[in-house]
């Protein structure tokens, strides 16, 4: 028994190299970068420090800025346990915030119920949004990676039409910063910087950490749990890990998909509820972009588990802040972040596929 830990242990340990060398990698690609555009790397790495590690402040912002790339990460990473490809969760998040906007913007009910039921409708919408794909891949085979990227255009035109004029705030014509009407006061989201203070962590007023850091955590809790304690997720698992086994089990493979892209869905819808109920209070399509790919990226250098996209996010919010500190303090651009993410994700891929198959090799030794 103690072998076969050590076995599992060996096996695991092996799995968590490919992100830490990626990392690495990557790292040593931004030294090459930096001399190359005739900048000092020490001096790069000071910079780096400066905007990102040196105050409570700037750690605090990281940890702000990787709230909705968590639920982005982990909303992508639930979706590719089941081996499907829920490149929507861009429009799912767009289309599952005005839901939840909606709801706190006509309901009325205190705030205890209030917040609650713009998280509920937040995740609503935002399945709602991936049925359709859902329903074209099991029934039609309609490949969801096709169908969820054209139902990313067809959110943004829809939601431009319905911020620009039936659900407009800002009263008749068009705007260039359309809005609907500000989200009523029991549905907004306080901060909870005065806890973190009590803790002693220094965190400013103007650092959005939020309710929708609680839900973060609750949200990660319940996908691990449902992935590795509960019967469902062993069978969602096991769809990912071959289709063709999971039949031949008696597993109801695209009810179990259906399920997976709908709840990747609930949880992309998630992915607004900072900028929409704590930071706007009001939703407009202009609301930031790009988290959805982003979620790709975090899914994959975590691995698709619910703790490696927590250090992913943080990883992910943190090379945006080291940008920004490039920029400020050095000739490096703040491109050259996208460049080493790019990299770092591709390092990660292929140093993943020569670890599977050394630990395949390792296994196969084993067994004879």
């Amino acid at each position: 028994m103690k072998l076969d830990r050590i076995k599992i242990d060996k096996y695991r340990l092996l799995e968590i190299v490919s992100p830490v060398l990626g990392f690495l990698a990557s790292l040593v690609v931004l030294v090459i970068i930096v001399v190359a555009v005739g900048e000092s790397p020490v001096k790069a790495f000071v910079a780096i420090y400066k905007f990102s590690l040196s105050k409570s402040a700037k750690l605090a912002t990281i940890l702000s800025m990787s709230i909705p790339l968590f639920f982005a990460g982990i909303a992508v990473a639930f979706a590719f346990q089941a081996g499907v490809f829920n490149i929507g969760v861009e429009g799912q998040y767009f289309f599952g915030g005005l839901i939840g906007a909606l709801a706190g913007i006509y309901f009325h009910f205190p705030p205890f119920i209030h917040i609650p039921v713009v998280i509920i409708f937040s995740m609503l919408g935002g399945a709602l949004w991936a049925l359709i794909p859902a329903i074209l891949k099991v029934t039609k085979n309609v490949h969801e990676v096709i169908s969820t990227i054209m139902f990313n255009s067809i959110a943004l035109a829809l939601l431009n039409y319905l911020v620009n004029d039936p659900l407009s705030g800002l009263g008749k014509g068009k705007s260039l910063e359309p809005q609907t009407a500000k989200i009523q006061s029991t549905a907004l989201f306080g901060k909870i910087n005065g806890f973190f203070r009590l803790l002693g962590w220094n965190v400013p007023d103007y650092v959005y950490l939020d309710y929708s850091l609680i839900v973060a955590i609750i949200m990660g809790i319940i996908v691990w749990f449902v992935l590795f304690r509960m019967r469902y997720g062993f069978e969602i698992r096991a769809v990912g890990t071959s289709l063709d086994v999971a039949r031949y089990a008696g597993m109801k493979v695209k009810r179990l998909q259906i399920a997976a892209f709908l709840i990747s869905g609930a949880l992309g819808g998630l992915i607004g509820l900072q900028e929409i109920f704590a930071i706007r209070g009001y939703y407009t399509y202009n609301i930031a972009s790009g988290l959805g790919f982003d979620g790709i990226a975090i899914a994959l250098i975590g691995r698709n588990s619910p703790l490696g996209v927590v250090f992913a996010s943080i990883l992910f919010a943190f090379l945006k802040q080291a940008g920004y500190g490039l920029q400020f303090y050095t000739s490096v651009p703040n491109s050259v972040i996208y460049v080493i993410t790019g990299l770092m994700i591709l390092f990660i891929v292929v140093i993943n596929e020569i670890t599977a198959g050394y630990i395949k090799a390792l296994r196969k030794k084993e067994a004879l």
